[in-house]
C-alpha cells in the first residue's frame, strides 16, 4: 500500500511479565506422533479459526465505516464551483476515483470464516482492499488534504488500524504455516527414519546372503585345495614330475649333442662351403649340402645317410680335381673321411637321444592332469568371486554404518521440531536396534 498522506499512530510498548515455567519432558513414541501432530494442527486450525473470525468482525464494522465516509464524500460538493475550472476537474476526478474503489472494494461484507481456506480467502480480501484503496488515496493525498481535511483525518486515522489489524492477521496465519510446515517436516523425518530402517534391513538381508555365499566358497576352496593336495602328494603326480624335470634336462643334453657334432662338421665347413655353391647335384641333394654347412644336427638321420656320404664323397672328388679348393689337400680330405666315417656314430647318437626324448614326452602325455586342471580352474574362479564378494560386502557394511549413525540424528531433530511445535520437550522413545 502507498500511504503518502497522513501520519500513523504512535504505538505505546507495553511490557509483558511472564512468570518462567519449568520446562517438562514426557516419552512419546515414534508411532504415537502423528496423532500428536495431527491433534496438534486440528486445535491449531481452530484457533487460527476462531482468532480470524473476531479480527474479522471486528473489521467488518469498520470497513462499513469506511463505506459511509465515501458516501459522505461523494455527496459534498467541497466547494469546488469556486475552484479553477482546470483544478475543478482535477477534484471532481480524484474525488471519482477514491469513491469508486472505496465502494468496490469495500460495498461487500468480509467473507464469513468457519475454516482455515475461510481464513485465507477473507485475508487475500481484506489485504488486496487495502493496498487498492491505499494507494488510490495516495495517489490523490495532496488533493485531499487541501480540499477535504476532515475526511483525510477519518481516512487515516481508518486505515492507520485498518494496517495494524491486516499485519496482525498476516502474523497469526504465518505462525499458523510454520507450524503447519513444522509438523510436514517432522512427519517426514519419522517417514526417513522408518525408510532408513527398511533400507538397512534390506542391506542386512544382503549382507547374510553374501556372508552365506562366502562361508560356502571358502567351503570349496578347502574342498579344491585338498583336491589339488591330494593330487600333488600323490606317487603318479611325483611320477610326472619326475618325468617333466628330466624331460626339461634333455633341453640342455641336446644342445650339447648338436654343439659337438656341429664342431665336428665345422673342421670341413671350408670344403663343404664352396661344394654348396658349385654342386651340378639334383634340387634335394643341393638343399641337403645346404642344410648339412648351416645345421648338420637337424639333417643326421639314416634317411639322409646315403646322400650325406654321397655329398662327402662328392667334395673329395672336387678337392681331387681342384674345383673345390683348399688350403691343405691331404687335411681336408682326411677330415672329410673322418667326419664319414663318424657319422654312424652321429645318427645314433642322435637316434638314442631323440628315442629317449620320443619316450619320455609319451611318459609324460599319459598322465591324466584333467583333475588337476579343472581343481585348479575352480579354485582360481572361487578366489575371484570371494574377492568379488568381499567387496561388495566392504561396500554395504560402509553404507548400512552411515545409515545407521544417521538414526540419532534423526531422532533429536524429531524431538527439537516436537518442541518447536507443542512447546514441550519430548524425549522419544524407540526399540534398540
Amino acid at each position: 500500500m502507498v500511504f503518502g498522506w497522513g501520519k500513523k499512530k504512535k504505538q505505546v510498548k507495553v511490557e509483558e511479565h511472564f512468570e518462567p515455567v519449568q520446562p517438562t519432558s514426557q516419552s512419546i513414541t515414534l508411532d504415537e506422533i502423528p496423532k500428536v501432530l495431527d491433534d496438534l494442527v486440528t486445535l491449531r486450525k481452530k484457533t487460527l479459526v476462531a482468532e480470524i473470525k473476531s479480527h474479522r468482525n471486528q473489521l467488518d464494522p469498520k470497513r462499513e465505516l469506511t463505506l459511509k465516509i465515501a458516501n459522505e464524500l461523494e455527496q459534498d460538493d467541497l466547494n469546488s464551483d469556486d475552484l479553477d475550472p482546470h483544478f475543478q476537474i482535477m477534484v471532481n476526478r480524484g474525488k471519482k476515483e477514491v469513491i469508486a474503489v472505496i465502494k468496490r472494494e469495500f460495498t461487500k461484507p468480509f467473507p464469513e470464516i468457519n475454516s482455515v481456506d475461510d481464513v485465507i480467502r477473507f485475508k487475500k480480501v481484506f489485504s488486496t482492499g487495502i493496498n487498492k484503496i491505499g494507494d488510490m488515496l495516495g495517489k490523490h493525498s495532496r488533493l485531499i488534504h487541501i480540499l477535504a481535511k476532515k475526511y483525510a483525518k477519518k481516512f487515516t486515522d481508518d486505515f492507520v488500524t485498518l494496517t495494524n489489524d491486516l499485519k496482525e492477521i498476516e502474523h497469526l496465519i504465518g505462525n499458523f504455516s510454520e507450524t503447519e510446515e513444522n509438523v510436514n517436516a517432522t512427519i517426514e523425518l519419522v517417514k526417513s527414519r522408518t525408510n532408513t530402517l527398511e533400507k538397512i534391513s534390506k542391506q542386512e538381508s544382503r549382507m547374510s546372503e553374501l556372508q552365506k555365499s562366502l562361508d560356502e566358497k571358502k567351503k570349496r576352496i578347502t574342498d579344491f585345495e585338498k583336491i589339488i593336495s591330494d593330487i600333488k602328494n600323490s606317487s603318479d603326480y611325483e611320477t610326472y614330475q619326475n618325468t617333466k624335470s628330466e624331460l626339461s634336462n634333455f633341453d640342455s643334453e641336446e644342445k650339447q649333442i648338436r654343439h659337438r657334432i656341429d664342431d665336428e662338421f665345422t673342421k670341413i665347413s671350408r670344403p663343404l662351403g664352396k661344394f654348396v655353391h658349385i654342386s651340378s647335384h639334383d634340387k634335394e641333394i643341393k638343399d641337403l649340402t645346404a642344410k648339412l654347412a648351416s645345421s648338420p644336427y637337424d639333417v643326421l638321420d639314416d634317411a639322409n645317410l646315403s646322400g650325406i656320404k654321397n655329398i662327402l664323397d662328392s667334395i673329395i672328388t672336387g678337392i681331387d680335381s681342384g674345383s673345390v679348393s683348399v688350403k691343405d689337400v691331404s687335411k681336408s680330405k682326411e677330415g672329410v673321411d673322418e667326419i664319414k666315417n663318424s657319422l654312424p656314430s652321429f645318427i645314433n647318437t642322435k637316434a638314442t637321444f631323440e628315442s629317449k626324448k620320443k619316450n619320455l614326452v609319451t611318459k609324460l602325455e599319459g598322465f591324466d592332469l584333467t583333475a588337476l586342471q579343472n581343481a585348479e580352474k575352480d579354485l582360481k574362479h572361487e578366489e575371484n568371486d570371494i574377492s568379488d564378494i568381499e567387496s561388495k560386502l566392504k561396500s554395504f557394511e560402509d553404507e548400512t554404518l552411515e545409515l545407521t549413525n544417521s538414526l540419532p540424528g534423526i531422532i533429536r531433530q524429531i524431538e527439537m521440531n516436537l518442541k518447536d511445535v507443542t512447546s514441550i520437550s519430548y524425549i522419544v522413545s524407540v526399540d534398540p536396534r
